[in-house]
């Protein structure tokens, strides 16, 4: 008994001795646990965040293409309405083919939906024409309607000018032809000596603006007179030039037309998005 009574002084007095430095350990060990805590704590808040996003991810996986593909159809459904009319495809159909050769067409990749189903459209009405009807709509649409398709399919094709192709319609139609409105060719396109009968006014329009395209500015023809050379041209001591009437006549008309803005195209055409 008096061996321990001994003991426990010694230890009173070191604690008194040592109370600093005990405090100081004490003061350490709570600190240590403090930060053990909060690792802790942050390590399962990271685990609960990971499994969210991996969850987040699977779901994300799981909504997939289709309804990527639906939600892009959605959103772009003026657009497809208005080259399922302009082509003469039921809608129906079309949106069915896009649904079917989406990733042939890269689709959903793109931000240009004009281009692909144009390209799309043309190539499909040479390899399955019994999808399309070919019989001409005559729509008497005003001048003002068809300029904003002259505007819309340059944006698509932005190396044709605007004003020029502008301008050439009115020289060969004045915007107000019964006969070649009434056949979808304000732009006097011939075959054999007859004008080309296009089965809308959208589907002819294009077709105008993309043989300016291809086969004028895509050949570096891009002035009225090199256009007029080919496009209405005159022989002088057997030499081939654009007729100077025709040349005339067209640049003045340039000055009449300038490029319409992308709010005013849409409310021409009756979209309701850009």
């Amino acid at each position: 008994m008096k061996r321990k009574g001994v003991n426990l002084k010694i230890m009173k007095e070191y604690v008194l001795r040592n109370r600093k430095g005990l405090l100081l350990v004490l003061i350490a060990v709570l600190i240590m646990g403090v930060i053990e805590f909060q690792n802790i704590k942050k390590t399962k808040v990271l685990d609960t965040k990971l499994s969210y996003n991996v969850i987040t991810n699977k779901e994300m996986k799981e909504v997939t293409e289709e309804e990527l593909l639906n939600t892009f159809i959605e959103n772009n459904q003026e657009k497809i309405n208005f080259y399922a009319k302009a082509f003469r495809i039921e809608n129906d159909t079309l949106i069915n083919l896009i649904k079917e050769n989406y990733h042939e067409l890269e689709i959903l990749d793109s931000s240009n939906i004009d281009t692909i189903l144009i390209d799309y459209l043309l190539e499909l009405e040479k390899e399955n024409s019994k999808l399309f009807n070919f019989n001409i709509v005559s729509s008497n649409p005003d001048k003002e309607y068809m300029i904003a398709l002259i505007n819309y399919f340059t944006n698509i094709y932005p190396d044709v000018d605007v004003s020029l192709a502008c301008a050439i319609a009115k020289i060969e139609s004045g915007y107000r032809s019964q006969y070649m409105i009434k056949n979808n060719n304000i732009f006097g396109g011939m075959s054999k000596g007859k004008l080309i009968k296009y089965r809308t006014i959208e589907y002819g329009i294009l077709r105008y603006i993309k043989l300016l395209n291809d086969r004028y500015y895509a050949k570096g023809l891009n002035t009225v007179e090199t256009i007029g050379k080919v496009y209405n041209p005159v022989y002088e001591n057997g030499v081939k030039k654009a007729s100077p009437t025709w040349v005339v006549n067209v640049n003045k008309a340039i000055n009449e037309y300038q490029k319409l803005e992308a709010s005013e195209i849409n409310r021409i055409l009756g979209f309701t998005v850009e």
